[in-house]
């Protein structure tokens, strides 16, 4: 007590005056025991100094303003920090931040980590960056990175920044470009009768370039896409379009019937079940007619491409309790059906207990199943999907009704008469 009465009164004259304020020319100031002078921060961070005054300083960390980012004491976020990252660089940047959730937005963005890119001191990069140019890019996406290493690659790529051709936080374009795709395109390869030769005399006008090229790296000539169809990667336009005529991109043929020239196959003779499309004779509507990112030339992946119809059994799935694993190939549609006919209902590999079987080898089930138990609510053979559904459902092990007296009633009668 004597102590603190003491630091009390050593801020006045004995005879009581003040000795700073007004009338010595500055305002007050007093330091309170156990309160932290941001500049006292440093006393203890004085490795951060280093970055501080390196080539591109941070300006509250330069003015050891502490305070503006962090608590001294506690605090409810990681680094001691006073609010959400997000909101924290908003307090400065309000105008960047609110700009920036707009239109195709880049990741870290989206998710409010401007650390992902950004240093919070300094830097020896511009606007803070933790690397420059495409090192900064690469330290997320790796298969970039890795696609620098295949035997063609994009020069504006690797020699260049991928800010040329991407917006760092975000864009009204698809992928960040800072334009739309073939506009970004043209900015090099202008129309002109090396771009006309380079695709067979075949004027591409009005096409994607994307649909074919990839801007980054390829194993094939021309950048071409991972899966390429035989006839175009060979240059064998012939074989689909009419070279000779005075419209070379016009087809030989239109639909399933072009497609048939080759793939004989689709839909497989015997087959009682065809797929819709193929049997609309519209191969277009699941495959790309030169390249592809997935195999098969589908448009998508698998799944990706199976929803483009059938989005309400991925949507049933989600809102389900219980919903099938599918673990084998990443969730594939193409497990359990066959994509182009099958000699099964419902496009099956194989008959409703078989195509389980296949996964489920070590199941012991004291249900019988099979042609001869008859279902009475359909007339049909007892299989897996009587009981189960494994698109999802409400109840456990995606059965189709509760499973302690439910689902069985709807088949067996109560003996107790309820």
């Amino acid at each position: 007590t004597l102590g603190l009465l003491a630091w009390l009164l050593s801020g006045f004259a004995l005879s009581g005056e003040s000795t700073t304020g007004p009338s010595a020319g500055g305002p007050v100031h007093v330091d309170v025991p156990g309160r932290a002078d941001e500049k006292a921060c440093m006393d203890c961070h004085e490795e951060l100094w280093d970055v501080i005054e390196g080539d591109v300083p941070h300006a509250p960390a330069l003015a050891e303003e502490c305070g503006l980012c962090h608590e001294a004491h506690a605090a409810r976020f990681p680094k001691l920090l006073n609010m959400r990252e997000r909101a924290l660089c908003a307090k400065c940047h309000k105008e960047q931040v609110a700009a920036y959730t707009t239109g195709s937005v880049h990741t870290p963005v989206r998710e409010g980590k401007c650390v992902v890119c950004h240093e919070v001191h300094g830097s020896r990069n511009a606007a803070l960056l933790v690397e420059a140019g495409n090192d900064l890019c690469f330290r997320c996406h790796e298969e970039k990175h890795a696609q620098t290493q295949l035997p063609t690659v994009h020069e504006p790529f690797v020699d260049g920044d991928c800010g040329d051709c991407h917006a760092a936080h975000n864009s009204p374009h698809a992928d960040q470009l800072q334009g739309p795709a073939n506009a970004m395109c043209g900015l090099c390869h202008a129309e002109s009768e090396e771009l006309l030769f380079a695709h067979n005399e075949i004027p591409v006008k009005g096409t994607q370039c994307v649909s074919c090229h990839d801007a980054h790296g390829s194993n094939f000539d021309g950048l071409l896409l991972p899966t390429v169809h035989a006839p175009f990667g060979d240059g064998s336009c012939e074989m689909c379009h009419q070279t000779e005529g005075d419209n070379p991109r016009l087809l030989r043929a239109t639909g399933q019937r072009l497609c048939q020239v080759c793939h004989r196959d689709y839909p497989r003779s015997g087959d009682e079940f065809v797929h819709a499309p193929i049997a609309e004779g519209d191969c277009g509507s699941c495959h790309v007619p030169h390249a592809s990112r997935a195999d098969g030339l589908l448009r998508a992946g698998i799944r990706e491409t199976c929803n483009t119809c059938h989005a309400d059994l991925e949507e049933r799935g989600r809102a389900s309790k219980s919903t099938h694993p599918m673990k084998m190939e990443q969730g594939t549609c193409t497990v359990c059906h066959q994509p182009h006919s099958s000699t099964q209902e419902s496009l099956l590999s194989a008959g409703a207990i078989r195509t389980c079987l296949n996964c489920h080898e070590t199941q012991r089930h004291g249900h019988p199943l099979g042609a001869d138990r008859i279902d009475p609510r359909t007339g049909k053979g007892i299989t897996c999907v009587t009981c189960h559904d494994p698109h999802g459902t409400d109840f456990s092990y995606q059965l189709r009704g509760d499973q302690s007296r439910g689902l069985c009633l709807q088949c067996h009668e109560d003996p107790s008469g309820g």
